[in-house]
Order: structure tokens, then sequence, then C-alpha cells
């Protein structure tokens, strides 16, 4: 009796120190399997992988980013997305950050930056990743923004073919009709001109844009210009004539007609790029799909028509936001699975239902888009025809002498052709130097 007590009371001490083990934490391995923690690798045992997201965008002001990351986290529960806002300089800031060590899974990156960034070993070859089917259903504007040198290094965020946005009221308030969709640049400075009237607080103009490189670009595309050479080495706006003659419009509108007022006017109004068009003193203005939510939040009468034709043709520019993932990325599997739905029919589906930008894929069905006004199909229609917007490694520098001179043509300050050959003198150096 006494041995088989022992026995008993021996079976209960070991019970007792095992459950003081558990409540205690056990060992690390046990305990980081509780905890659900990630490995080196990036798996989990438990818990959802955190991924972080870089963007220029705060996800808490933009509706669809907020669908984006629920509908992709319902799909993918193992994987948590968490926004990161990088709200000024992002191109510059993001070299840093990356060249510094600290890099995101997946960041934004606009079109214009992507050979930037993937010619200094900055990001990931995609060409393994995406699928065929992925690429063949890209819009022809499109290819071309994601690829570098022949390597896929970048996937669609949205396409931003540009359009001409009409004030309805102040058109109504003039007596002047709408134009057909198949107008002219002749027609388009007629009605600038019409709508250009009063001085002081009564002024009000007839087209405005800002000095901001996609907006003076859409014109120049308009004319059929282009901005660099062949090999991206030097600028042609001394040498082509398509650039000359948009160069020529742009700067008779501001000084000949006198049709637009200067961003200091302009900004009377507010900082947006269309405060003066909501404030119904400006009466046309070149903008994109996500304009017309900017409008609509702001009660504003607006409808859209296709770019102008110039000697028959009308043609607009077209921007392509991207989602990348930046070489060194812990999880580059896991990233993918984000870019991929982002990127894809769900993610741009999305964004195409919220008004914040046109697919870049055809796999994305735009019926009802188009069925919701009468001016929804030029947007999709200029996916077929849109000019894509010019890339080149040190375009990032250009853009910002370009803009610089750009304010001293606007003002009268330099005519045509000295713009043109400031601007090319000053690209030789800036466009010639190497990654």
């Amino acid at each position: 009796m006494k041995h088989s007590m022992k026995k008993f009371m021996a079976i209960v001490l070991a019970c007792v120190m095992a459950l003081s083990l558990v409540a205690c934490g056990g060992s690390p391995a046990s305990q980081s399997a509780a905890s659900g923690s990630q490995t080196g690798s990036g798996a989990t045992t438990g818990e959802p992988t955190t991924l972080q997201v870089y963007t220029w965008w705060d996800i808490t002001k933009f509706e669809h980013l907020q669908k984006m990351q629920a509908d992709f986290e319902a799909a993918n529960p193992d994987i948590k997305l968490e926004f990161v806002t990088i709200p000024s300089d992002y191109p510059n800031t993001m070299i840093t950050k990356l060249a510094g060590g600290e890099i995101p899974d997946v960041m934004m990156l606009a079109m214009d930056q992507v050979p930037r960034y993937a010619l200094n070993d900055m990001l990931m070859p995609l060409d393994d990743l995406a699928s065929q089917e992925y690429m063949d259903a890209l819009y022809p504007v499109v290819k071309d923004a994601l690829t570098v040198n022949g390597t896929m290094y970048a996937a669609a965020r949205d396409v931003t073919p540009k359009v001409m946005y009409l004030n309805t009221k102040m058109f109504a308030d003039a007596g002047i009709e709408i134009p057909a969709d198949d107008w002219t640049m002749e027609e388009f400075t007629e009605l600038a001109q019409q709508l250009t009237k009063g001085s002081g607080a009564d002024a009000q103009w007839g087209y405005y844009w800002a000095n901001f490189m996609d907006q003076t670009y859409s014109m120049i595309a308009a004319f059929g210009g282009k901005l660099y050479s062949e090999d991206g080495k030097s600028s042609v706006l001394s040498t082509d004539e398509n650039t000359k003659r948009a160069v020529q419009f742009m700067y008779d509108l501001y000084n000949t007609y006198k049709v637009c007022p200067s961003d200091q006017q302009a900004k009377q109004y507010g900082e947006n790029e269309f405060a003066a068009f909501m404030a119904n003193k400006v009466a046309m203005q070149i903008g994109a799909l996500s304009t017309a939510s900017t409008f609509d939040a702001n009660g504003t009468e607006y409808t859209v028509l296709p770019m102008p034709s110039v000697d028959g043709v009308s043609q607009c520019s077209s921007f392509v936001n991207t989602w990348v993932i930046p070489k060194g990325a812990e999880n580059p599997e896991l990233s993918w699975r984000v870019v991929e739905f982002l990127s894809g029919k769900e993610g741009q589906q999305i964004a195409l239902d919220m008004n914040y930008g046109l697919p870049a894929s055809t796999m994305v069905d735009t019926t009802e888009f188009e069925a919701k006004t009468p001016y929804n199909k030029y947007f999709v229609e200029a996916l077929e025809t849109a000019i894509p917007f010019p890339t080149n490694l040190n375009g990032s520098e250009f853009q910002t002498m370009f803009q610089k001179e750009c304010e001293s043509l606007w003002a009268g300050a330099l005519t045509p052709e000295e713009f043109e050959q400031r601007v090319d003198e000053q690209a030789a150096e800036i466009l010639s130097k190497e990654a």
C-alpha cells in the first residue's frame, strides 16, 4: 500500500512540474510556435505575415486602397498588409531608404522612375513571376512602362490617359454650346478666347494647366511631339517640328491669346491644381479619370471630351503608375501575391469602379463603367490611342530643369526659340549621365 501511494505521489508531482513548465512558457522552440512569430524566411506558424506596402497616398484618405486591402486580406488570410505613406519627394526619399536598408515588401512607383530604380539595381525582375496571360492582356501603352531593356521590373497599378474636362456651368452661363467630340485645336482656341473675360475678382479664363510635366506633355503629345532622342541622350525641343509647334501653341495661349491664368492667379482659389476650375473660373482643363472624383466631391458641373484633334488626329498622353518589389525584399513570393492582386483583374476593377484609374489590362470589364455616363467611353478609347509618357534614366533631373524653364516661357520672359535652345543645351549634360 505504501509502495502504491509513493508511486501515485510521483505521478502527481510529475504532472505538476509539466503544468508549471507550460505556464512559464516552456522551451524557446515551443514559445515560438505558440506565438506564431515569423521565421527568417518569412513563414509563419499561426499569425499572418505582415507585409509593408509603401505609397505616396495616405490609405486613410483613399477608399479604393482601403477596399483593395480588405479584399486582398479576405482572400489571403495568411497575409496582413500595412500601408506606409511617404507624403513628399517620394522618388528621392525611397532611393535613400532603399540604399539605407529600409526595404518594404511592395511599393508604388511612377513609370518615369522605373528606369532610374531598375538601372541602379534596386528592383526585382518580375519576368519569372508574371504569367504570359498577364503580359498578353496589357494594353500596348502599358508595356513600355513596365520594362527596361527588355526586362519587366514593374506591374501596372493603373493607366491615366488624359482627356479634356469642360466646365458646363461656365459654358451655359456664356451661352456657348458644348462642342462635338471630333472638335479641333482651332475650335478649342476659339472657345478659350470666348470664355476668357473680366478682371480682378471677376476674371475668368478659358484654359489652364499647372506647371507639371504630365500636364505640359499632354499638349506636346496632342501635337505628336516628343521630348527625347531615340537613344535618350539628348532632348529634341529645338529640332522636332511637332514639339516646336506644341511649344509655340502653349506660349500663345499664355502670351498671345491670354486665355490662361498665371499660377499665382489660379492658386488664389486653392492649392489643388483644379481649384480654379472648381470655383468656376477656368472653363477647360486637361485631367484624368481621378479628376472626376475630385469634381464630384466638390459638386462641380462638368463634362468630358477627347483631346482636340491636330491635323485630323486626336491623341493624348498616358501615364502609368506601377507596383514594384524592391530588391532584397524578405518574402518575394508573398510580395508577388500582393502585386498580382493589386495589378490584376481584382485590384484594377476596384480602381476603375471607384474612379481612380483606368485598367492596364483587357481582362478588366469596362462595360459597366462605360454605361455610367456618355463620356466614359472616351477614357476607354484613349487606352488604345494614347502616347506613353516618355521615360529616361535621368528623367527626374530633366523634368526639374524643364519645369523651371517653363516658368519663364509661360511668363513671356523667354521666346519659344530661346526656351527650346536652353532646354536642349542643359539636357545634353543631364541626359548623358550613366547609371
